[in-house]
């Protein structure tokens, strides 16, 4: 990665694409394990990395997270933020999980409930904020999904927190409501008009990164999984109620994610995430899972622990 390349680039855009982190051969290979490892799983089950039985595949899944390209990216963010931030917990892996348009229309912010509190909001609108996922996506962008979508520069509606924020807010998120109502009211005749209608007024945009790119996407960003083509949707089975598809074979979608921040970020998604009745144990879970990769990588899993031991004394009643 060129220096300085990420971080002007993902503070403009909310998000930042890597260059593929696995040559083609190793995709495949890689591909060939994750369907062996989830032979017993549901299809478009998310399984944390603690699920996992086959060791070499859980190293490779590691070594991707922990990969010179992503090690660039945090040492030049914590360059500019002037703060510790890295690679965190929760990894998962995603298979086949699409957003049905017939029932949801999928768009959504990954910090959505910490703006209900004050206490997060003086977070989520600091200009160091720093929180995001990363996804490493195993195929490229098609007519089955396979990436996602994000309504260009929706992290910018953060600005500074004050009386005229919230009218501000509704005004810029006009379009994104009206759509999701009109989904919510219409969705039968939602489905009759083409995706990129909806699209073009969301001034949304399908990113199409090469086949096992990450993208790094700020947490405010409104974005989701990119549907499967409308056109396409009669080779589909959905789980009703649910993100679960049964898609042809040589369509499987495969997506590792991680979360990506600096403590301030943290300490306000947790505010958030532990005062839901069925998130109580998620802290658990991330020392769970660091606690495997200090297992295959110390050096990585003890940088992680750096980042979340302040979390840790903060919320150990929850642990």
């Amino acid at each position: 990665m060129d220096k300085n390349n990420f971080f002007s680039k993902y503070i403009k855009n909310g998000y930042f694409i890597t260059k593929p982190l696995l040559s083609k051969e190793n995709i495949i290979s890689l591909r060939r394990d994750l369907d062996e490892e989830l032979t017993d799983y549901k299809e478009g089950n998310a399984i944390g990395i603690e699920r996992i039985k086959n060791q070499k595949l859980l190293e490779e899944i590691i070594k991707l997270f922990a990969s010179d390209e992503i090690r660039h990216i945090y040492e030049e963010a914590e360059i500019f933020l002037k703060k510790k931030i890295f690679i965190l917990p929760i990894f998962q892996i995603h298979k086949n999980n699409h957003v049905n348009l017939k029932e949801f229309i999928g768009w959504h912010a990954d910090c959505g409930g910490e703006t209900k509190y004050n206490y997060c909001k003086n977070i989520l609108y600091d200009k160091k904020y720093f929180f995001s996922k990363i996804g490493i996506y195993l195929q490229k962008n098609n007519e089955y999904g396979g990436g996602i979508d994000v309504i260009k520069l929706s992290h910018k509606h953060y600005i500074q927190f004050n009386k005229f924020t919230p009218i501000i807010e509704k005004i810029k998120n006009t379009p994104y409501r009206l759509i999701r109502g009109f989904h919510k009211k219409f969705t039968y005749l939602y489905n009759l008009i083409p995706e990129k209608v909806f699209m073009f007024l969301l001034g949304a945009k399908k990113l199409s990164p090469e086949a096992s790119s990450a993208i790094i996407f700020d947490s405010r960003i409104i974005h989701r999984g990119s549907p499967i083509e409308k056109n396409k949707l009669e080779n589909v089975t959905f789980v009703k109620g649910s993100y679960l598809a049964e898609v042809p074979k040589d369509k499987a979608k495969y997506t590792l994610y991680c979360h990506f921040g600096t403590v301030d970020a943290l300490d306000s998604y947790f505010y958030d995430r532990l005062k839901r009745k069925d998130n109580s144990s998620e802290l658990s879970m991330w020392l769970k899972q660091i606690e495997i990769v200090k297992k295959i990588d110390k050096g990585f899993g003890e940088k992680m622990e750096e980042i979340l031991n302040p979390i840790k004394q903060k919320y150990s009643t929850n642990i």
